[in-house]
């Protein structure tokens, strides 16, 4: 073969390689921009909030619900393929990219009442569904101090709590500890008309703290999340938020939550309050498919 011959082949075999590589490196360009584009897209997340169960007619209204609409609730998510999930399962993705289920749904309860764990926690080991319980961790201290044991009106006992976070199906977030009141002039973890921006960030960081160390202390699990109390929330509340360390916050505001890699998708999560006098396939209508 002459040697004008050998300088084709090689010539054409070069072609050939740079177009190969040019190829695959635009393929994985291609690939790399969808998983990017998937990333900021995120998942679609339903957050449910509830609050009380009684068996008692007279009490059922906007924040009490019966036992059996909250089973009938849950049943009715697994029938339609939802899977519960929680802050941590939230926060594992957004920050390492872990799966969620298909179709994730997250349960809420708010205030951490007795009757949370007499008639709810029973139908989540029944069911086998996750939930996130928000207590006030000063009215647990109350109760738990004086023993008393009442469905309509007292807050679970810490060792109780505990006993849920260690079944694997409840996981325990901040309610603030003696922020959940209208009475003293301060709507939840509101700032106060008159109250300096200063002064509010010191209290609110000094209850915030005081409810996280008595929840990890009395049951073994950190909080990584804020439940506004009310839904009252001040300009500089997420601030003091952020400073220790919270990673997600709940609001009372509702709406549908589009969970993406960027972590300021996890504050301020939207809910869905479930009233009573609505069948279940009714309120679930507006919220998922």
């Amino acid at each position: 073969m002459k040697r004008w011959e050998h300088l084709w082949l090689f010539a054409l075999l070069l072609t050939v390689l740079t177009m190969g590589f040019a190829a695959g490196q635009q393929c994985t360009e291609v690939f790399e921009q969808a998983v990017e584009t998937g990333s900021r897209e995120g998942i679609t997340l339903p957050i449910i909030m509830y609050h009380s169960f009684l068996k008692d007619p007279a009490r059922w209204g906007k924040y009490v619900i019966p036992p059996d609409q909250f089973e009938e609730d849950l049943v009715f998510l697994k029938e339609k393929g939802y899977e519960a999930i929680t802050v941590s399962d939230l926060i594992a993705y957004v920050e390492h990219g872990t799966p969620l289920p298909d179709k994730p749904v997250m349960i809420t309860i708010d205030d951490g009442y007795y009757n949370n764990y007499l008639y709810a926690y029973p139908i989540l080991q029944k069911l086998g569904m996750k939930a996130v319980i928000s207590p006030i961790a000063g009215c647990s201290d109350q109760y738990t101090q004086s023993g008393e044991t009442n469905a309509y009106y007292s807050h679970i006992k810490w060792n109780e709590a505990a006993q849920m976070v260690a079944s694997g199906l409840v996981e325990l977030q901040n309610h603030s500890y003696d922020m959940h009141s209208h009475g003293d002039g301060r709507k939840g973890a509101r700032r106060m008309k008159g109250e300096s921006p200063e002064a509010y960030r010191e209290v609110l960081e000094d209850d915030l703290t005081r409810a996280h160390r008595t929840i990890s202390e009395r049951t073994g699990q950190s909080p990584t999340a804020f439940t506004y109390p009310f839904g009252g929330i001040s300009a500089e509340s997420g601030e003091v938020v952020r400073k220790l360390g919270y990673k997600a916050s709940f609001s009372c505001e509702e709406g549908i939550n589009r969970i993406t890699r960027d972590a300021e998708c996890l504050y301020l999560l939207k809910r869905y309050n479930r009233p009573d006098q609505i069948s279940t396939a009714d309120f679930f209508q507006k919220i998922i498919e």
